[in-house]
């Protein structure tokens, strides 16, 4: 019992001491992140950056000469990256300095490189690297740096043009409501606060206006918004009578959605164009 209590003791004094904090090097510039963003986003691809702070903790300047970054997605490689600058950045004794590290992910290329990630609504990335500097003397030294961050695999919005609903038509006018469902096909939510659009019929445009604001969409749903529509025909011509009287009439609905995702705020280019039905 004696030996099993020692042996049980010896483990747990093993177990602290392995988990216990290994004391970190120092270094002369100390790297700290300061914002993780994805930006350009569409259904090709987007930028995810790191912002890193630079601080110099000496009494004389440095200078940010090169640097290199692997990335892993999923645990795959994505990128392999080694940049020397053309011109120096100047870091001040004991100042401050803002960079970038953007990472350009195309989806077709990271559905190559990573088997997989396409059924996926994110991904994980992993950037490790270092930045070299140089001092007054030209001696270099590379302090390593290690990031994380996950990015959405955006599949974009679409748009479906329903038919529209006469409530009367006549040979000068007309008292109908446009119909469209805006649908999100990504795994996540995603908020509308507002869609700014312009709606033509038979190539004429008939309204324009902002739709959809503080809208919700879950993962893969829908809503859909009705525009009413008072129509003169002596202003938008025979042209769009014909269209409605003999349907399915050509419609289009274009504009821009602006959105947020749990990665950011977006502006979305929405274009859809069909020919639909005029129902009475």
């Amino acid at each position: 019992m004696k030996t099993t209590l020692t042996a049980a003791v010896a483990l747990l004094a093993w177990a602290f001491l392995s988990a216990a904090p290994v004391a970190q090097p120092k270094y002369d510039v100390d790297l700290s992140l300061k914002e993780k963003k994805v930006s350009d986003l569409t259904p090709q691809g987007l930028i995810l950056s790191f912002h890193v702070e630079l601080a110099n903790t000496l009494s004389t300047p440095l200078y940010l000469v090169r640097y290199d970054y692997r990335v892993v997605v999923d645990e795959a490689e994505f990128l392999n990256l080694q940049v020397a600058l053309d011109e120096p950045l100047r870091l001040e004794a004991r100042g401050r300095l803002l960079v970038g590290l953007p990472v350009k992910i195309t989806y077709d290329f990271l559905f190559q490189t990573t088997p997989g990630v396409q059924t996926k609504d994110q991904a994980a990335c992993f950037l490790t690297g270092g930045l070299t500097f140089q001092d007054d003397r030209k001696k270099a030294k590379r302090i390593p740096l290690a990031l994380i961050a996950d990015f959405p695999i955006y599949r974009g919005l679409d748009v479906r043009l329903l038919p529209i609903a006469a409530k009367n038509l006549t040979m000068g006018g007309a008292d109908l409501v446009f119909r469209a469902a805006l649908r999100n096909p990504n795994g996540f939510p995603c908020r509308v606060d507002q869609v700014t659009y312009k709606l033509a019929l038979t190539g004429v445009n008939v309204a324009e206006g902002i739709i959809a604001h503080g809208t919700s969409l879950d993962a893969r749903a829908e809503k859909t918004f009705e525009i009413p529509l008072l129509l003169d025909f002596f202003e938008t011509g025979k042209i769009v009578y014909d269209g409605l009287a003999q349907p399915p009439v050509a419609a289009r609905f274009s504009g821009e959605a602006e959105i947020g995702i749990p990665w950011g705020n977006f502006k979305i280019p929405l274009d859809r164009s069909d020919k639909i039905a005029v129902t009475k």
